[in-house]
C-alpha cells in the first residue's frame, strides 16, 4: 500500500480536527471547574486577591519553553510564542472571570492603545471602564469602582510618561502597582484626505505625534499638530466634523493610531506604519490595591527623595548598587511642593520581599532626610 493511500481524506480530516475541538472544550471546561475551586478557596482565606500576576506569569513561563519542545519532538511547524501567549491569556481571563468579576479601567475609548493592552493582560470577557483620563483611571481604582486599572509608564524611544509619574507622586494614593504589560506599538495615518498633499493638520494624543515625529516632518512638513486625549477620540473628532458636528475642516484632517480605528470609525486608513521606530513599544502598569507576590523574576517600583545636597542622589543609589541589586529605570519629577526639590521614580532588579531589596529599602529609610515608598513589586513581563 502507497502512503498516498494512508492519507486522510479532506473529510476525515475536518472530522478529526472536530474531534480535537470537542477535547479542547472539555479540557477548557475541567480547567475552569478547578479556577472557581481556587476562587471558593480564595474566598475561604478572606482577603486573598482572585488576580495573582506572580501566578499567571509562571503558567506563561512553563508553557512558552514547552511550545518549543512539542514542536521539535513532535517535527510540525512550531506555533509562535505569541500565539501561545494570547491563546492562554484568554483562558485564563476566562477562568478569573468565573473566580471573580473584574472591571478594569483604561483610557477611553475602546480601541486605543491602552484598551489594547488592557485586553492582552485579562482577555475578553473582563469588564472594561473606559476613563477620559489617567486622572479617572487612579481615580476609579483608588475607590474601587475598577477592579484594576492600565496605565502607559514609558515608551522605548520617547521616554517616560510623565503623566503617570506625576499622579504615582501623589503620596496619599493608596495604589500599587502589581503587573506590567509591553505592547509593540505601531501607527498609522487615517484621513478622508485624497493625498498626503491635502492633509493640512493631524490630530492625536502627545506620545503617538511624538513617535511619529520625524515621519511628519518628512511628509507633512507643512501640517499643523492637534493634541488630544486619545488617538480613537481623534478620529471621532474628525468623523464628526464630517457629518457638521464638528468645528474641524475634514477634508484636511488626519488622524493618527491603531489600526483599530478602522472598527472603531468610518475613516480611511490612508498610510500605515507611520512610526519612526517599526521596533517601537510601550510599556504599561497595571494598577489596583495591591501589589504582586514574588514570581522568580520580578521588578520593583519605587519613589524616593534626599535632601539636597552634593552626593545626595549617589548616596540612594549606593543603597542598592552595593547590594548588587540593578537599576533598571530612574526618572526624576519636580514633587510640586517646594521649589528644586524632585523625586526620584526607580525601577530596581528583584522583589521587595527579597532579603537584598528589603536591606536597600530600610538603609534609604534609615538615611536622615530621605523619603522613600515601594509603588509595587510585579513579575517583569517580555515582549512577544
Amino acid at each position: 500500500m502507497s502512503d498516498s493511500d494512508n492519507k486522510m481524506t479532506l473529510d476525515e480530516l475536518r472530522s478529526a480536527i472536530d474531534s480535537v475541538d470537542d477535547e479542547m472544550l472539555s479540557l477548557i471546561h475541567k480547567r475552569a471547574a478547578l479556577a472557581a475551586a481556587v476562587g471558593e478557596c480564595k474566598v475561604d482565606q478572606g482577603d486573598a486577591p482572585f488576580y495573582v500576576p506572580s501566578r499567571e506569569a509562571k503558567i506563561i513561563r512553563r508553557l512558552l519553553p514547552r511550545n518549543s519542545d512539542v514542536a521539535e519532538h513532535s517535527h510540525i511547524t512550531k506555533i509562535p510564542d505569541e500565539a501561545i501567549h494570547g491563546i492562554f491569556r484568554e483562558v485564563i481571563g476566562a477562568c478569573l472571570t468565573l473566580e471573580h468579576p473584574m472591571s478594569i479601567a483604561f483610557l477611553g475609548p475602546e480601541g486605543t492603545f491602552t484598551h489594547t493592552a488592557a485586553v492582552r493582560q485579562f482577555g475578553a470577557t473582563a469588564n472594561y471602564m473606559a476613563c477620559k483620563n489617567f486622572e479617572a483611571i487612579f481615580d476609579a481604582v483608588e475607590s474601587g469602582r475598577a477592579t484594576y486599572g492600565v496605565v502607559p509608564v514609558e515608551n522605548a524611544f520617547e521616554g517616560a510618561v510623565t503623566h503617570t509619574l506625576d499622579l504615582f507622586s501623589e503620596m496619599d494614593r493608596d495604589i500599587f502597582i502589581c503587573a506590567e504589560i509591553q505592547l509593540s506599538i505601531h501607527h498609522h495615518l487615517f484621513s478622508y484626505a485624497d493625498s498626503l498633499e491635502d492633509v493640512q493638520l493631524v490630530v492625536s494624543h502627545p506620545q503617538p505625534l511624538a513617535q511619529c515625529r520625524k515621519w511628519l516632518q518628512e511628509n507633512l512638513p507643512n501640517a499643523s499638530l492637534m493634541e488630544v486625549a486619545s488617538t480613537v477620540r481623534a478620529a471621532r473628532m474628525i468623523e464628526e466634523a464630517k457629518s457638521g458636528d464638528g468645528a474641524l475642516e475634514w477634508q484636511h484632517a488626519a488622524a493618527i493610531g491603531p489600526y483599530a480605528i478602522v472598527d472603531q470609525t468610518s475613516l480611511p486608513l490612508m498610510q500605515k506604519n507611520v512610526e519612526d521606530h517599526h521596533d517601537n513599544t510601550t510599556r504599561f502598569l497595571v494598577i489596583g490595591q495591591h501589589d504582586s507576590t514574588a514570581s522568580g523574576e520580578d521588578r520593583t517600583a519605587l519613589v524616593m527623595s534626599i535632601k539636597d545636597e552634593p552626593g545626595a542622589l549617589n548616596s540612594l543609589i549606593h543603597c542598592f548598587a552595593s547590594r548588587g541589586i540593578g537599576l533598571t529605570r530612574i526618572e526624576s519629577r519636580p514633587s510640586k511642593k517646594k521649589l528644586w526639590e524632585y523625586l526620584f521614580f526607580v525601577d530596581i532588579q528583584g522583589h521587595r520581599d527579597d532579603k537584598s531589596v528589603a536591606a536597600a529599602i530600610a538603609e534609604v529609610e534609615n538615611k536622615a532626610g530621605s523619603f522613600i515608598k515601594v509603588l509595587g513589586s510585579y513579575p517583569v513581563s517580555r515582549k512577544l
